[in-house]
C-alpha cells in the first residue's frame, strides 16, 4: 500500500472517527505539556532563577514538582487510549469494507495503528508550541534588589534533543500500542472477529496482588534480609517499583475477576431488571470494567501511598516543614486533577458502551423497557465492579506506605532560642494512620465516578430511540 493512499485512509472516515482523532489529540496535547514541564523542572541548574516559589528555588523540592507532573500523565495517557474507542464499531466497518475491496488483513491493523499515530503527532507538536508559547507569554521577570525573580523556570529551556524525543516519543508510543491491541483481531469481509472471549483470570491478579502489597507491607523485614542497606540504593528502588507494580496490575486485573463473581452472584438471585440486566453485562464482558476504571484505581493506589508519606515525613521533620507541606500539598492537587481526569475517561467509555449498544437499548424500548430501568443497569454494570476496587486500591496504598516508610519516626521537638527555631529533645512517635485523608479520597473518587457516569446516561434516550433498530449493528 503506498504512503499516500495509508495516510489518506487513516484520515477519512465519519464524525465519530473525526471526534476520536480530536480527543486522542486533546489528551496527547495535554501529556505532552505535562511531561516537557517535568523535564524542565528537572533542568533547574544551580545557576538558574532565583524564582519567587520555594517549590522552584530549593532544588530539594524539585523530585516532588516532576513527580507531580508524571503522574499526570497516567491519566491522560489512559484517556488517550480510551478515546480511541470512540466509534470503534463504525471504524471496524469500514475496515471490514477495505477487506472486501481488497486490503489485506496487515494493512488495515496499520491503517489503525498509523490513525492513532497522526492523531498523537498532531496533539504532540500542538503540545510543544503550546509549551514553547507559554515560556515567552508567561515569562515575568522582577527586579527584587540585585536579583531578577521569576514566578516559573520560563530561563529554562532543556536540550532539544530531549524535546525531540518527548515529542516524538509519544507518536510512537500510540502506533505501537494500537498495533499490538489489534494484534489479535481479524478484519474479515464479514466482520471484525475477536474470537472466543477468554475467560476472566481468576487467582493471577490475586497471586499480585497478594505478591505486591504483602512484599510492601513487609518491605523493611525483606531490605534487612537482602541486606539491601548497604547496598546500592538503586537496587531497593528497583525492588519496590517490581512490588509496586505486581500490586497495581494485580488491581485492575483482579476488577474484572470481581465483576465476573459478581455478575455470576448476583444472576441467578435479583428480581429487578437492572440488577439483571447489568450481571448479566458484567458476565458477558467483564473485562470491561477493569477497563474503565484502571486509571482511577492506579490515581487512588498512588494517592494512599503519598498520603501515607505526608503523615510520616511531616511527623519527622520541624525545619522547613512548610517546604515538605507546600510540595505534598501540590502532589494531592496533581492527584486530584488524575482522578478527575481518569473520570474523564470513565464518561468517555460509558458514552461509548451505550452508543455501541444502541440497537439492544431500542429493541429493550421498543418491547417496552422503561429507559430508567435501563439507565440504573448502565449505572450498576460500571460501578459495582469498581467499589470494592477503589477501597482495595487505597486499602494497598496505606498498607505499601507504612511498610516501606515504617510505622514509628524520630520527632524532634523544638522551642524558640533568641528567635531560633532550635531543637530541645528527640523522642520515637507512632505514626497515625490518615483515617480522614483516606474517606476524603475513597469517597471524592466514588462521588466523581457517579457523577460522571451520570453524565454518560444523557446519550441513553437518543441512543435507545426506536429509529436505531435500522442503523447497521
Amino acid at each position: 500500500m503506498r504512503t499516500s493512499t495509508l495516510l489518506r485512509l487513516a484520515t477519512t472516515g465519519g464524525r465519530q472517527d473525526g471526534l476520536r482523532i480530536t480527543a486522542t489529540a486533546v489528551g496527547a496535547a495535554a501529556g505532552t505539556v505535562a511531561l516537557l514541564c517535568a523535564l524542565t523542572v528537572a533542568t533547574i541548574g544551580s545557576g538558574d532563577g532565583p524564582y519567587s516559589s520555594d517549590l522552584l528555588d530549593q532544588r530539594g523540592l524539585h523530585a516532588g514538582v516532576v513527580m507531580t507532573f508524571v503522574l499526570l500523565c497516567v491519566p491522560l495517557l489512559t484517556f488517550v487510549g480510551q478515546c480511541s474507542r470512540i466509534g470503534a464499531p463504525a471504524r471496524d466497518r469500514r475496515l471490514a469494507s477495505l477487506r472486501m475491496a481488497g486490503a489485506r488483513p496487515g494493512d488495515v491493523t496499520l491503517i489503525a495503528a498509523v490513525e492513532s499515530g497522526i492523531a498523537a503527532g498532531a496533539g504532540a507538536i500542538a503540545g510543544l508550541l503550546v509549551y514553547l508559547a507559554g515560556r515567552r507569554i508567561l515569562d515575568d521577570p522582577t527586579a527584587r534588589g540585585a536579583e531578577v525573580v521569576r514566578s516559573l523556570p520560563t530561563d529554562v529551556l532543556p536540550p532539544w534533543w530531549a524535546l525531540l524525543a518527548i515529542a516524538a516519543g509519544l507518536p510512537l508510543a500510540a502506533t505501537l500500542f494500537s498495533a499490538v491491541a489489534l494484534r489479535r483481531v481479524a478484519v474479515t469481509p464479514f466482520g471484525v472477529l475477536r474470537g472466543r472471549r477468554p475467560a476472566p483470570p481468576r487467582a493471577l491478579p490475586a497471586v499480585l496482588l497478594g505478591l505486591g502489597a504483602g512484599g510492601m507491607a513487609v518491605f523493611a523485614a525483606i531490605v534487612e534480609l537482602l541486606d539491601l542497606d548497604h547496598r546500592p540504593f538503586v537496587l531497593g528502588a528497583a525492588l519496590f517499583t517490581v512490588l509496586f507494580a505486581a500490586a497495581a496490575i494485580g488491581l485492575i486485573l483482579g476488577t474484572a475477576s470481581v465483576a465476573s463473581v459478581l455478575g455470576r452472584f448476583l444472576a441467578p438471585r435479583v428480581r429487578r431488571a437492572s440488577l439483571l440486566i447489568a450481571s448479566r453485562r458484567m458476565i458477558a464482558l467483564p473485562s470491561s470494567a477493569g477497563r474503565t476504571g484502571s486509571a482511577i484505581m492506579l490515581a487512588v493506589l498512588i494517592a494512599a501511598l503519598v498520603e501515607g508519606l505526608r503523615v510520616n515525613i511531616l511527623l519527622s521533620t520541624n525545619h522547613s516543614q512548610e517546604f515538605y507541606a507546600s510540595t505534598f500539598d501540590l502532589i494531592d492537587l496533581a492527584l486530584a486533577l488524575a482522578i478527575v481526569i481518569a473520570a474523564a475517561g470513565l464518561l468517555v467509555n460509558a458514552a461509548e458502551g451505550i452508543v455501541s449498544r444502541r440497537r439492544t437499548y431500542a429493541a429493550l424500548v421498543a418491547a417496552g423497557m422503561p429507559r430508567p430501568v435501563l439507565a440504573r443497569a448502565a449505572l450498576a454494570e460500571t460501578l459495582l465492579p469498581l467499589i470494592p476496587g477503589v477501597v482495595l486500591a487505597a486499602a494497598t496504598g496505606i498498607l505499601a506506605a507504612r511498610g516501606v516508610f515504617g510505622t514509628r519516626v524520630q520527632h524532634l521537638d523544638t522551642a524558640i532560642v533568641d528567635d531560633r527555631q532550635v531543637n530541645v529533645a528527640a523522642r520515637m512517635v507512632n505514626v497515625p494512620v490518615p483515617w480522614t485523608q483516606l474517606g476524603i479520597l475513597v469517597g471524592g473518587s466514588l462521588a466523581v465516578m457517579l457523577v460522571t457516569t451520570a453524565i454518560g446516561l444523557l446519550f441513553l434516550r437518543s441512543a435507545s430511540d426506536p429509529d436505531e433498530l435500522r442503523t447497521a449493528a
